[in-house]
């Protein structure tokens, strides 16, 4: 039986084909090419982690293409150099979130977004691939916030909804028509996926789940531009988004209202710290009581309160024996420890033999917990509450209400290059901070997209040592 009624995918397409870039506000802009430049650099900086180099080994049996491969002289056919450059993307777990969903807007985007340009608009000018990737940043975001993360079936929204944004991206990078896009919409939602699972058992296939859902973004505008059609009730249909992954729940306007301005970049957060970001309010707090003289040695215990959320993504114990860089990542207690022992909390600090430091461990073992609290929204990351025990009986009690990196407290633009720099360093990239960021600054300006393309074909230097 077809269903006939107008889906909620035909507006949404029509908004992302036509959008243009006189249209975007200034602000939106800048905020693009903020997590352009930011999102490139986590990328050159999670070349050598772990998992990447394999993956990049593994996909060249596929053999060589018209899209680089990232910090490599190699280049592959588009899908799979989005699974090669979107994993080393998502490596460090530094990637920009939208702490309202929360979701990372650009791992699925972006990765998709170059490969594609590279084997259809080779000669694409700046400011056209700089609309092309709002397009696809603010549609994943508003599918993220109009749905919101269904905890209880454990889908990953970073996936769920930023595929939906990478066809919207893809679309518009090739000026298709409305129902050219729906048709790769539809094809999306025939192939969407991604569990949650790889977190909760600490996993590297979580650096990768992005990256598979960009290949598969790029196999259905191959099937949809040869005329292969794409179901056409991506939302609303029986079996379609809102009732597959929402249970039934979806707010239209969210969706809809704004989207010809495509304005929600700006609400997107650039993290300060390599981790996940449910962490990074107690970082900020555990910083705070750094700064207030409170010494690990003076330490006999502290207690965090976070989000039911926060509890079940990152509240889990540390041991520092059996640990791996995801578990450091989406753990409280470890990154909570090195923010208190060694006041940041940098890449080097998830090197495995960081990780083993009996110091910092045996703290984040021993003298930290988390529980949650019904006082906070379940899916909030903040506020977040920090009773500290001392060593000579005192308590005192830190609330932390703001998370930094977020829209309302943006890191400026040296902080952004200093995250780059830690970078460009841990990836060994052979690429310097200030010319990434003037290559990047320059698309405004409608410099053609071949310039930065250079920048992300030069080999990597190799992988830092400590």
């Amino acid at each position: 039986m077809t269903e006939t009624t107008a889906d909620l995918a035909e507006p949404l397409a029509e908004h992302a084909v036509r959008q243009s870039y006189p249209n975007l506000d200034a602000a939106t802009i800048e905020a693009a090419l903020e997590v352009l430049f930011d999102t490139l650099a986590c990328a050159l900086g999670g070349l050598h982690s772990p998992g990447v180099p394999q993956a990049r080994t593994a996909l060249s049996a596929w053999g060589t293409g018209n899209a680089t491969i990232w910090g490599t002289a190699d280049t592959a056919p588009a899908p799979f150099a989005a699974v090669a450059n979107g994993g080393a993307l998502h490596a460090l777990d530094y990637d920009d979130t939208d702490d309202a969903v929360p979701l990372h807007a650009a791992s699925v985007v972006l990765p998709a977004l170059l490969a594609d340009l590279e084997e259809n608009r080779p000669d694409c000018g700046g400011q056209e691939f700089l609309t092309a990737l709002v397009v696809g940043l603010d549609g994943a975001m508003r599918v993220g916030r109009a749905g919101g993360p269904k905890g209880s079936r454990g889908w990953n929204y970073s996936v769920v909804s930023g595929g939906i944004g990478a066809a919207l991206a893809i679309a518009r990078l090739r000026q298709w028509d409305a129902g050219q896009a729906v048709s790769l919409l539809g094809h999306q939602l025939a192939q969407t996926s991604g569990s949650l699972q790889s977190i909760i058992d600490g996993t590297l296939a979580k650096r990768f789940q992005p990256a598979v859902v960009a290949k598969d973004v790029l196999f259905g505008a191959a099937l949809a531009g040869a005329g292969v059609d794409g179901p056409r009730n991506v939302f609303d249909g029986r079996a379609g988004f809102i009732n597959l992954y929402q249970d039934g729940t979806f707010d239209r306007d969210v969706l809809l209202e704004g989207a010809d301005r495509a304005g929600y970049l700006t609400d997107l957060s650039l993290k300060p710290y390599p981790a996940c970001r449910f962490t990074h309010a107690p970082i900020d707090l555990t910083l705070r009581i750094r700064e207030s003289g409170i010494t690990p040695e003076a330490v006999e215990h502290i207690t965090f309160e976070t989000s039911g959320q926060a509890f079940n993504m990152v509240g889990r114990t540390f041991d520092p024996a059996t640990a791996n860089i995801v578990d450091a990542q989406f753990c409280i207690g470890y990154t909570a420890s090195v923010a208190l022992h060694r006041g940041a909390v940098l890449i080097g600090d998830f090197a495995d033999d960081a990780l083993r430091d009996p110091v910092v461990g045996g703290f984040a073992a021993g003298r930290i917990t988390v529980r949650p609290t019904e006082d906070v929204d379940f899916l909030a990351m903040a506020p977040v509450t920090a009773q500290v025990r001392l060593q000579d009986g005192t308590e005192q009690t830190f609330v932390g209400k703001t998370i930094s990196g977020s829209p309302d407290h943006r890191l400026t633009v040296d902080q952004l290059k200093a995250k780059a720099a830690d970078c460009f360093q841990h990836g060994g990239a052979a690429v310097a901070v200030d010319e990434l960021w003037d290559t990047v600054q320059a698309l405004a300006h409608d410099a053609p997209v071949s310039g930065l393309l250079e920048l992300l074909a030069r080999p990597s230097k190799g992988p830092a040592t400590r």
